[in-house]
């Protein structure tokens, strides 16, 4: 009767062992999230550099061209299809240009990141 017992009891876990998975569940649920919530804005970041990078690339063809630099991305020849980010040219000088990317939507909407000719990034984006 007793090894019926014990084996009985070797079936399953008990509420105990249950809780404590559960638990240790919840905090590293807790810890990942919002890990996991920086890499996805770090990720959509490369969208936007991704982005200047081709606004470069055309501004230094277009500036070869002409000698001087463009604010109409039209007039670069390339096609932005980035989703999280908008772009503006503004040409302070002929011989310099300054790409501002703006984000669109969600927990950081508005923030930018801001590159000039020499490929300097600047501005208030989280994470840059």
């Amino acid at each position: 009767m007793n090894s019926e017992i014990k084996k009985y009891r070797s079936r399953g876990f008990t509420l105990v062992e249950v809780l404590i998975v559960v638990i240790i569940i919840g905090i590293l649920a807790s810890i990942g999230t919002p890990q996991f919530a920086a890499s996805i804005e770090k990720a959509k970041g490369g969208e936007a550099r991704a982005g200047m990078g081709h606004i470069q690339t055309g501004e230094k063809i277009y500036y070869a061209e002409r000698e001087y630099y463009t604010t109409n991305l039209s007039d670069l020849d390339i096609n932005l299809t980035q989703t999280y980010w908008s772009f503006v040219i503004t040409t302070p000088t002929s011989n310099s240009f300054i790409a501002t990317a703006t984000r669109l939507g969600g927990t950081y909407s508005g923030q930018t990141i801001i590159m000039d000719e020499r490929s300097n990034l600047t501005g208030n984006w989280i994470y840059l």
